[in-house]
């Protein structure tokens, strides 16, 4: 199955969870990919495992600042000066934390906006600049079921992947007239390492039980929405949020 064979995608938050299980995916279904993490050691460490696992293929990795409008437009020129051009942008890294409003810190609140949504604006706007002079592309933003439902825990979080499902809706229904679609993926409660790395097993159990299929998701059933999205058996799909959530509801 080669859904996306031969497009050119770049993954942020590409290293780890969904975004390396996606940068998998991808690989595996024939495509050309970039990664970007927040640091060199994790994109090399992301490289060295796609390399033992897919030997023959030339993944590019990059670590710019997402807050940076500039060094995000340089990452993904680095993708068109390799592959000629960029199919399919997918604006993957966030940060997340449960600080309710009452005990919320000075800066917390702004630090879940400048990366979870300054830095998709600043990706979808790298890759427009490259995208618009072929007509054609594809912009995948990823959100939260909190950010379509709100959450008991943390204002900062839901209030910023909101903000990702409103400038989706809008740039989308902006882009098409260049045949770019924009599309919003919102996950429910994944199996990460952000999700579960703090999190007691007695407490985990108990959780699992109140959830409606009483498991988590894994990193692969949300790349599998990714690629479809990016395939052109999508192409009447954009301005819009996908859930991927297995009926959660915060």
């Amino acid at each position: 199955m080669d859904l996306v064979k031969g497009k050119i995608v770049f993954i942020t938050g590409g290293t780890r969870g969904i975004g390396f299980a996606a940068a998998k995916k991808f690989i595996e279904n024939g495509a050309h990919v970039a990664i970007a993490g927040h640091c060199q050691e994790t994109v090399d460490a992301a490289l060295a495992k796609l390399k033992e696992l897919y030997p023959d293929e030339d993944v590019l990795g990059m670590c710019p600042n997402l807050t940076s409008r500039q060094e995000m437009l340089d990452a993904v020129g680095k993708v068109v000066a390799k592959w000629g051009r960029i199919d399919v942008m997918i604006n993957n890294a966030g940060v997340t934390h449960a600080t309710v409003f009452s005990k919320i810190q000075e800066g917390e609140f702004e630090h879940m906006f400048e990366v979870n949504v300054e830095g998709v604006y600043n990706g979808a706007w790298a890759a427009y600049q490259y995208m618009k002079a072929n007509n054609a592309g594809v912009i995948i933003n990823t959100a939260s079921v909190t950010g379509l439902f709100g959450s008991t825990s943390g204002v900062g979080y839901p209030a910023s992947k909101a903000a990702v499902v409103g400038f989706t809706h809008e740039l989308g229904r902006e882009l098409i007239r260049r045949n770019i679609r924009v599309v919003a993926v919102a996950p429910g409660v994944v199996n990460t390492d952000m999700t579960t790395a703090n999190m007691d097993p007695t407490i985990k159990e108990q959780y699992l039980k109140h959830l409606p299929m009483k498991r988590m998701l894994e990193p692969e059933e949300i790349a599998n929405v990714y690629m479809f999205l990016a395939s052109d058996l999508a192409s009447g799909i954009t301005a819009t949020t996908v859930s991927v959530d297995g009926a959660y509801r915060p």
